[in-house]
């Protein structure tokens, strides 16, 4: 049998105490307000027995005896077979290396145990070379505050994990980590992960690019296609809608103002989502459309009776695209209909009104392709003068 010998180095004597005999509560943290149509994330990990355990895993103060006791009781709780791997985990690493992390990794997992659905075997591998790389390639103390950072985290998951790694993979061990850190290292890992890489941003089209999809929805071989492929952009690049709120963009959503304004109450599946504003550049197109469209009938490929999430991707795949040209998805139109927006100086606010997002990662993330005005301008900005 293998078992973790504690660290050689120097640790802090802690007292034994007799098992706390309180159970865990169950979590509940987050809850959806109907009203606001938001989600509202609560303290995830609120539990008295959770919080002491935690004062296991930190290093540089005294840890009180109630901290031990919280740890055994929880280890107490769980189930034989994951006491059993816990003990017997015998990781491809050098023993000594093992023998110094091993409890702080055992802990570690027994504390996110009972308030994941992962298993133990599951995180036991990832964790484990996580803390490995952390402690002997980066150097950190044995200390979870340092340790299950998100930053350090998502380092490792994009650097140090095996380049042949598939996204999907990497996305894996980056959840199971995360889920480790949130119980251990809640003050660190807000509840919205970050992106693994910058291949998962689709950049903005340009305006050539945008002259350019126009010539290849004008070139599609019939007077159906061209409509649907024109109709396409300007939704996405115009209102920013998803693939999914373009299949189900009905006529009776779209409302024609009589000062050429072109309004859409974007609904999936009957639910109302939002009201965008089409970008006037856009409205002709999007307006012809709605004119033509029988009142419950699709504004984007009107000849289906049903609401396929499919459609757009299957409609690009069956028109002409000449070599080398553009390959259109909807997130970059999307894409460039939010980067069209923060160039017009729309507060942001309004922006995440309008194209549906709880938070500023999306806006913040193609920032960097807003173009900047001269130093003058940014200065005439900031005194309100611009």
């Amino acid at each position: 049998m293998n078992t973790f010998a504690k660290p050689k180095t120097p640790t802090v004597r802690r007292a034994k105490s007799k098992s706390i005999d309180t159970p865990i509560a169950p979590s509940l943290s987050v809850m959806y307000d109907s009203s606001e149509r938001v989600l509202r994330f609560a303290e995830v990990f609120e539990d008295p027995t959770v919080a002491d355990a935690r004062g296991t895993l930190q290093l540089g103060f005294p840890v009180a005896d109630t901290a031990e006791a919280a740890m055994e009781s929880i280890r107490g709780r769980l189930s034989p077979d994951a006491i059993h791997k816990l003990a017997n985990y015998d990781p491809s690493l050098l023993s000594d290396d093992v023998a110094f992390i091993g409890d702080f990794v055992s802990k570690s997992i027994a504390l996110a145990l009972p308030l994941t659905a992962y298993s133990v075997g599951t995180l036991l591998g990832p964790v484990m070379r996580f803390v490995h790389w952390s402690v002997f390639v980066v150097g950190c103390e044995l200390d979870a505050e340092i340790i299950f950072d998100r930053d350090l985290i998502d380092t490792y998951v994009r650097e140090a994990l095996p380049a042949n790694l598939v996204p999907g993979t990497r996305r894996n061990y980056r959840a199971w980590i995360l889920r480790v850190a949130e119980v251990v290292n809640p003050n660190k890992n807000p509840h919205t992960p970050l992106p693994l890489n910058s291949k998962s941003m689709e950049m903005p089209f340009t305006e050539d690019d945008i002259v350019a999809l126009d010539r290849w929805a004008a070139g599609q071989p019939t007077e159906y296609r061209r409509t649907g492929a024109a109709v396409l952009v300007a939704l996405g690049a115009g209102a920013g809608l998803s693939s999914v709120e373009i299949a189900h963009l009905t006529r009776d959503a779209v409302t024609i103002h009589d000062d050429g304004k072109v309004e859409l109450r974007v609904q999936v599946y009957g639910e109302f989502k939002r009201r965008v504003i089409v970008s006037a550049e856009f409205e002709d197109i999007i307006a012809a459309q709605a004119k033509e469209s029988p009142r419950e009938g699709f504004v984007f490929a009107p000849e289906r009776t049903r609401a396929q999430n499919d459609i757009v991707s299957a409609f690009v795949a069956r028109t002409v695209r000449p070599r080398g040209s553009l390959t259109v998805t909807v997130r970059r139109l999307r894409n460039t209909w939010l980067v069209t927006q923060m160039t017009n100086r729309v507060d942001v606010f309004t922006l995440m009104e309008a194209a549906g997002l709880q938070s500023l990662e999306s806006i913040s993330r193609l920032a960097q392709f807003v173009p900047r005005g001269t130093a003058d301008d940014r200065d005439a900005q900031l005194r309100g003068q611009l």
